[in-house]
C-alpha cells in the first residue's frame, strides 16, 4: 500500500539560479519540516533501504549520507539498530542529485589588446580584445536530501524533512563526509521544527 506523505505543499526551487562563475564553494542550506504537532518519542530506529529504493536512485556517496542522518538521530536522543532489526521506528533516507551548472575554479589571467587612431579635432577610434586563459570548470550539482521517520507499527509517518542545496561536486571522500554532515545537521536543527515552514541555514 503506497504511504501518503505528510509533505503539503511543493518545495521551491532553489537550484534554478545556480551560477556558472565565481561564488561560494557551498551554498546555504534551505530546510522544510513536517509533522503532526505532537511530541515525537524517542526510541530506536533501523534505516529502511528498499523504501529509499523505490524511491529515488541511490547516490555513490549513500552509505555516508545516512551514517550522517544516524548521527545526528543519535545526538537527539534516538538509538540506531541494524537494517532489519525490531525497532520503534523505521527512517527512510532519499537522496537527489543532478548538475544545474558549473563554475570556473583556479588561476586565470587575460591579454588585452587596444590602440587608437588620432582623429580630426582631437577625435579617435579606437578599439580593443581581451582574451581568458586558465583555470578549469567544475560541475555544480544541486542536492536534495529527503528523511522520513515511521512508526513501524501502523506506518504512520511522524516526521518528514528534505534539505536543499547546491555547490561543487565534492573532491574526495572527507569532503564527501563534511558535506553529508553539513546538510544533515541543518535538517535537524531545532528538531522536530515547526511544521511547513521553510527555514534557511547558511
Amino acid at each position: 500500500m503506497r504511504r501518503r506523505s505528510l509533505a503539503l505543499l511543493m518545495l521551491p526551487a532553489l537550484f534554478a539560479s545556480a551560477c556558472t562563475t565565481g561564488g561560494a564553494r557551498r551554498g546555504p542550506v534551505e530546510v522544510i519540516r513536517y509533522n503532526l504537532g505532537t511530541p515525537i518519542a524517542v526510541g530506536s530506529f533501523a534505516v529502511d533501504r528498499d523504501a529509499a529504493r523505490g524511491a529515488t536512485g541511490l547516490s555513490s556517496d549513500y552509505e555516508t549520507v545516512v551514517g550522517a542522518v544516524g548521527d545526528e538521530l543519535t545526538r537527539l536522543g534516538f538509538t540506531r539498530v541494524a537494517d532489519g532489526a525490531p525497532s520503534i521506528y523505521l527512517v527512510e533516507v532519499s537522496v537527489d542529485r543532478a548538475q544545474v551548472g558549473e563554475r570556473r575554479v583556479g588561476p586565470r589571467f587575460g591579454i588585452g589588446l587596444g590602440g587608437g587612431t588620432g582623429g580630426f579635432r582631437g577625435g579617435g577610434v579606437g578599439g580593443g580584445v581581451s582574451t581568458e586563459f586558465g583555470g578549469s570548470t567544475r560541475p555544480v550539482i544541486g542536492n536534495a536530501l529527503t528523511v522520513k521517520i515511521r512508526r513501524r507499527t501502523d506506518q504512520t509517518v511522524v516526521w518528514e524533512g528534505t534539505a536543499r542545496t547546491s555547490g561543487m561536486a565534492p573532491a574526495n571522500a572527507d569532503d564527501a563526509a563534511f558535506e553529508a554532515g553539513r546538510i544533515a545537521n541543518a535538517l535537524f536543527r531545532d528538531f522536530p521544527g515547526q511544521s511547513g515552514f521553510t527555514t534557511t541555514v547558511p
